[in-house]
Parts: structure tokens; sequence; C-alpha cells
């Protein structure tokens, strides 16, 4: 500024210069301007920074005067770059003026460097359940979870060692004790209390399959799952395990058409596995689950009283008894209604091993009875406003909005709790 009021400024004609044209020499830089025109039917945008042309030529008089193009911001800017550089070598007095300033390039075209963020610091600190769970929505804990599954299913995957019928068994004998009247006792982990009964002596190979997966999940988590979930959710991993294996045996293992055509059958999608059962800390009543004994008419009254039906039985048929498939059929099929559904089931089967349907069918009524026969019925999954396997952790600075964030119950889970965009500006993802 002090330079600028020091340099004398003459006016006067400049050589060989256009009449209408006025000069400025300043201190020895030699600046034409160029008259104004009206820019007429010209609309100036005042949060663009930009000039708009509205009409492509307007008369001026008798002449037709040729609209000027469009002024952008690149085309601004390095003009007033040029000037300014010409300024400084033509100038003495204006020398150092501009030192340490940084232009911009003003060759049009070039890529722009890349803009460096300085974000603060994303800090995440963990906050207890109680305080946490008020805080956060019945969304956010459901995706915890669903990332706490994704988690262990591999783990479950790898230990699984029995037909997935044998762990179906243990499954219907857990919540074989439920009650849709007054929705008592069900899939609770109560099993683990019951293993001496009679009629559970057909489910002790499985429980201590269950066993050996629970501890192995336990070992890597940082909330171990229940009793009721893992004897709940391993049926559909194993299932889908022998599907797959069946699929590929008959496809081939190179037929990439697998999860397409068996996405009924996928715990995420089309068959969304739900966790949050409670284990109970006693056994369920007796008698309520019937021994090798049982004729047609009890079973059927048995899944009537856990509010299941033919479909259902019918499904569960061949696994109700250990290394004896045909006599639950057998049983299942002297009712006439059950008889017409296993007829439909052994239609789906018609078109083999490659076919989802008796894959789907399966899935699904397995899911009617873990997702209902539980104590406090269905709403006591999605409805508990703490449920297990979600933590809890305040998130601020790294670009993230500053909130309550949920995440699963893992080590190195808190990163997803919080947003894709701000991830990618962290370069996290």
């Amino acid at each position: 500024a002090s330079a600028l009021s020091s340099a004398p400024f003459v006016f006067g004609p400049a050589p060989n210069s256009n009449p209408q044209s006025s000069m400025v020499s300043l201190v020895g830089a030699t600046c034409t301007v160029a008259p104004v025109r009206g820019v007429r039917g010209s609309r100036v945008s005042q949060t663009r920074n930009t000039v708009t042309r509205a009409a492509s030529a307007h008369t001026d008089g008798d002449t037709t005067v040729p609209a000027s193009p469009a002024v952008t911001r690149r085309a601004a800017l390095s003009a007033v770059t040029a000037s300014v550089a010409s300024i400084a070598l033509a100038s003495p007095a204006f020398a150092g003026i501009f030192d340490g300033l940084s232009l911009p390039d003003a060759v049009a075209g070039d890529v722009k460097a890349k803009r460096v963020i300085n974000l603060p610091k994303l800090e995440v600190d963990p906050i207890s359940a109680e305080e946490g769970y008020p805080l956060t929505n019945g969304g956010d804990k459901g995706k915890a979870q669903q990332q706490y599954l994704k988690f262990i299913e591999p783990i479950i995957n790898d230990a699984i060692d029995l037909p997935f019928g044998e762990y179906m068994r243990l499954a219907l004998h857990d919540a074989g004790s439920f009650n849709v009247v007054g929705k008592k006792n069900g899939a609770n982990g109560s099993i683990r209390f019951e293993l001496g009964r009679p009629e559970n002596a057909g489910v002790k190979e499985a429980f201590a399959s269950i066993e050996k997966i629970k501890a192995k999940i336990d070992k890597v988590v940082t909330q171990p799952i229940s009793y009721a979930d893992c004897i709940a959710i391993v049926p559909h991993f194993a299932a889908r395990l022998a599907f797959k294996k069946d699929y590929f045996e008959e496809m081939g293992p190179d037929d990439p058409n697998f999860e397409f055509l068996f996405v009924g059958t996928n715990p995420y999608l089309g068959a969304k596995i739900r966790v949050g059962r409670r284990d109970a800390s006693e056994a369920d009543p007796e008698g309520l689950i019937p021994g090798d004994g049982a004729t047609s008419e009890e079973l059927t009254t048995w899944f009537k009283r856990m509010g299941l039906g033919p479909n259902q039985l019918c499904m569960f048929a061949p696994f109700l008894y250990k290394d004896d498939s045909q006599k639950g059929l057998d049983l299942a099929s002297q009712d006439g209604v059950n008889r017409a559904v296993l007829d439909q089931y052994a239609s789906q089967r018609k078109l083999g091993k490659r076919a989802p349907g008796p894959a789907v069918t399966i899935i699904k009524n397995f899911k009617v009875m873990t997702d209902n026969c539980i104590p406090g019925g269905n709403p006591y999954v999605g409805g508990d406003r703490n449920p297990p396997y979600v933590e809890y952790a305040r998130i601020r600075g790294g670009g993230e909005i500053p909130r309550v964030t949920t995440f699963g119950a893992y080590p190195g889970s808190a990163d997803l709790g919080s947003s894709k965009f701000a991830q990618k500006v962290r370069g996290d993802r």
C-alpha cells in the first residue's frame, strides 16, 4: 500500500494507441485500458461470481455488437494473475511487494493441485451402554448387531462339524417349550439345563458342538454371544453351507449363480438373521416337548401350542428324530393337511439340488420359529432398547458430525460407526 501511494501516476496518450484508449503510466509500467462497453441483457450472479449473458448480441445504434464470451472464474483468475505479474516485472517500485504470495497457475486447462484438507484429529470415546442407548435409535443398534453377526460368521462356518439337521433339532427342542398364549418360555438357551430329560437325549451331540462354537466366538469378541442366539443362528449357517455344497456338486464349482438363485437363504438379505435373544437362568417346565413315542396328533398339538402350523411341522419332520428321518415324515403324513404339504415339498425337489425352492422353504419356516418362539414374542428381538452386541462411543473431529454412535461388540469395529463420507475424506477407506 505504501509503494502504491508513493508511486506517481502520469496520464497521457500511449504511443501508437487508439484515440479512444487511455494510458496510465505507473512508474515505468504502461497499461492500456480499453473503453468500457455497455453490457446489455447481462445478469450478474451474486453467488457464483460469474457473468451470464442473456443474449448473444445487442444493437448499439445502427451497429450490431456481438456479445462478449462469458467470463469464467478461470479466465478472470488468469487475467488477474497475468496483470499482477506484468506490473511486478515492469515497475521497480513494486519489486518485492509480491514476495511470498502464492499465485495460481494462469494457464487454462492445467490440472488443479490436490487440495490438502487439514482435519482435526478423530476422537472416539467409548461410553457405557446405559449412557449410550438412550441417545441412539433402533436402526443404528440393528446395524451394529449385523456388524457383529458378519464378524462371527466365518468363525461359525469354520467350526460347524455336524449336518444342519442336527442343529435344527437342537433349536427346536430349545424353542419347543414356547407357549403362544402368554408368550412364555421358548428359545432362551434353557436347553443347557434340560439335557438330562429323556426327550432331549438326541440333542446332546449338537449341544456339545454349540458349546465349542460359542467358546470360539467368545474368545474374540467383547460381548459373549448368548446360548439362545448361538443355538438359533448356527443351523441357518450350517444349512447354507450344505445348500452351497450340493449346488456346486451338481452345477460345477465355477457356476456364478448360487448367491443370485439362493438369495432367499441369505442371512443378510432375503432371510435376514435377527439376534438379541437373552439366556434363561433356569430350566423351562418339564413335559412340554413330546418324546420318541409321540403320536401324529401329539406332534400337531405341540406345534399349535407354539403358534406354528403344518408348514413348519412338515419342514421339521425329517429332523425330529436322530438317525431316523423317515419316522418323522411317516408320523406327519398321517394327517391329511400335513400330507398335502409334504407332497408340495416333494414337488419342489424334482428339479434337483440346483433348485432353490427346498432350501428357501427350510430357511423360511425355520426363521418363523426362531423369530417368534421367544420369551415375550417377536417384538422382543427388535424392540429391546438396550440390545446385546452393541457398543457406544462419542465421536468428534475427523470430519464427523459430533454425536453418539454405535458399533458391533468386537475389537476394531469403532471406525464402522463413523460416516462413509468422513472415512473417505480421512483416507480410512
